[in-house]
């Protein structure tokens, strides 16, 4: 059965792979220890995820794996690289552009100003909701879902001397004095053709002169009553009506009348940046983007316990149940002996495996809101297998927790516009069915800890991930364009990131559940911890120089069998 085909665009694809160090959600707090048979637990994750930065990859100002603004592969003239046309402006522009003296303006002649991104910072929070199972001892299965908030703001830099237009509400507002004077002077002229002092020629003249001199300053007055354009000073259609208007002048000067100096801008403001290009381009400009609260890529999981040596070694103390040659039970253990970490070196070893399950609907991220490309969607669409390893070693006061994840992403096919990540939106005609694999990644993680006492340890975290290089291929030939390889640039990622985190865990403490009734250590999986790391290097062009902060609750709900 052929692969489904979804929609979206390339930008917004590009934008996905940014996300990837965010997968491992359910393996947040996890360790090695699984529930008992029939015992059931429930994990709470709230993660949150935010960066402005990569790591860049055959830049022409940063040198590869070093910090880069996300905006710079889409910096440059904004309205060139958004837009395969500017139609709906020249329209504007050229709206009775005879009347006003000035030659059609053709699209190289069109600038707002140049306009960059100064800033784009992105964040993903995410509440991971999750039960873990004991089908019978040492073996688990467990259901993960998390809730995905995106948020992307998104700042300009306006160059307004740049500009070719502006605004003509802003340099010609309604009620101004030089529609009133200009009103004036029509006036006057009017008066002078009815009162019979000019004939002939002359008076064929003036009724010339009032009908160019109407139409110049109605076409003026309606384009600042609509919010319509205007060329600026500098540019060539701005040159060709200052002269318009002052061969206008000169007529009116030549008839002992005044018509007001024409004064055009000389730049556009950022007020006309809110009305020329954000509000009416509202469809596609690149501004802001914020996803409610989504379900987002569903986890099955199932772990197997190897080695339990931790949780579910005896305790060295005296079996209480035991009684000594005169029949009296041993003295009980006082408070100090509880607290004392064993000299023993113990190792916990587990297994897993997880299915995460494409995004449900069409309607979310990363299938909604095409056009604007910093969408950042909540998952890539597609289906993970993931295989996980953890090792926990416990010495004395020290406990050692690792993890290792690698992720297999499965094939698919979907719609795309094929250019390159600098190309945040592309040309339609570039828009076809491309096969993708975006490829395997592995995530270790070491978190070295000192118990400060029986249940509460801090230490260090260091988390390194890499994510092979994706592969694309087109379905079918497709115009001016050879392979869909321009995709997959800067798509490999790695990245180091170090931290601190904090662990209050009662399956690691030295008491007993009771001490009349044996010596069984505490199996309480009550668990709760909090980790904070940032960006050490990285490489690849697109990985994001991500800060992390996350906590993890993993609370008991009892037997269920």
């Amino acid at each position: 059965m052929p692969p489904k085909i979804r929609r979206i665009p390339a930008s917004v694809a590009s934008l996905a792979l940014l996300l990837l160090t965010a997968w491992p959600l359910a393996a947040q707090f996890q360790d090695g220890r699984v529930p008992d048979s029939g015992q059931l637990w429930f994990h709470l994750n709230p993660t949150l995820e935010n960066w402005s930065d990569q790591f860049a990859q055959n830049s022409s100002l940063f040198a590869d794996g070093e910090k880069e603004p996300l905006f710079a592969h889409v910096d440059g003239p904004i309205v060139g690289r958004l837009f395969p046309g500017a139609g709906p402006l020249l329209d504007d522009i050229n709206t009775d552009a005879a009347v006003l003296g000035f030659d059609a303006v053709v699209e190289s002649d069109l600038s707002l100003g140049a306009l960059d991104f100064s800033t784009i910072s992105a964040q993903k929070r995410t509440l991971g909701l999750g039960f873990e199972l004991g089908v019978i001892d040492g073996l688990s299965i467990g259901f993960n879902a998390p809730f995905t908030l995106t948020d992307v703001e998104s700042a300009f830099a306006f160059d307004s001397l740049s500009a070719t237009v502006t605004s003509a509400t802003s340099a010609f507002p309604a009620s101004g004095t030089f529609f009133t004077e200009s009103q004036t002077a029509l006036t006057g002229l009017q008066a002078l053709i009815d009162g019979g002092s000019l004939t002939g020629p002359a008076l064929t003249d003036a009724m010339t002169l009032r009908d160019d001199a109407d139409a110049f300053l109605t076409a003026l007055q309606g384009r600042s009553s609509a919010g319509g354009l205007i060329p600026t000073a500098a540019s060539p259609a701005g040159a060709q009506m200052a002269q318009r208007f002052a061969d206008l002048m000169t007529a009116f000067d030549a008839l002992g009348l005044a018509l007001p100096g024409l004064t055009l801008p000389t730049s556009a403001t950022s007020g006309d940046l809110d009305r020329l290009f954000l509000n009416s381009l509202a469809a596609f400009a690149p501004t802001s983007a914020r996803n409610g609260m989504r379900l987002g890529e569903v986890e099955l999981s199932a772990r197997f316990n190897l080695i339990d040596g931790i949780t579910r070694r005896r305790s060295p103390g005296p079996d209480l149940s035991a009684v000594d040659s005169t029949g009296a039970a041993p003295a009980a253990l006082d408070s100090a002996d509880l607290a004392t970490p064993s000299a023993a070196l113990q190792l916990r070893t587990t297994v897993g495996v997880t299915l995460r399950l494409p995004v449900l609907s069409a309607s979310f991220p990363p299938f909604a809101n095409a056009p604007n490309f910093v969408d950042v969607p909540i998952g890539d669409g597609q289906t993970d297998i993931e295989l996980a390893l953890y090792q926990d070693v416990s010495y004395r006061k020290l406990l050692f927790r690792s993890m290792a994840l690698y992720g297999i992403q499965r094939p698919d096919a979907l719609i795309l516009r094929v250019a390159p990540p600098d190309r945040p939106f592309a040309f339609e005609s570039l828009q076809t069915i491309v096969f993708r694999d975006l490829g395997d990644y592995l995530m270790i993680t070491l978190r070295p800890s000192l118990r400060l006492n029986s249940a509460l340890s801090v230490g260090l975290e260091w988390e390194y991930f890499r994510l092979g290089a994706p592969s694309f291929a087109l379905s079918e030939p497709l115009a001016d364009v050879a392979d869909a390889g321009v995709l997959a640039l800067e798509g490999a990622q790695q990245r180091q990131r170090i931290g601190i985190g904090l662990t209050y865990d009662l399956s690691e403490a030295q008491g007993r559940e009771s001490l009349s009734s044996g010596t069984p250590q505490v199996r309480s999986p009550l668990q709760f911890g909090i980790s904070l790391r940032t960006p050490l290097s990285g490489s690849g062009g697109l990985t994001p120089a991500s800060f992390r902060f996350a906590s993890g609750f993993r609370i008991p709900l009892g037997k269920i069998f």
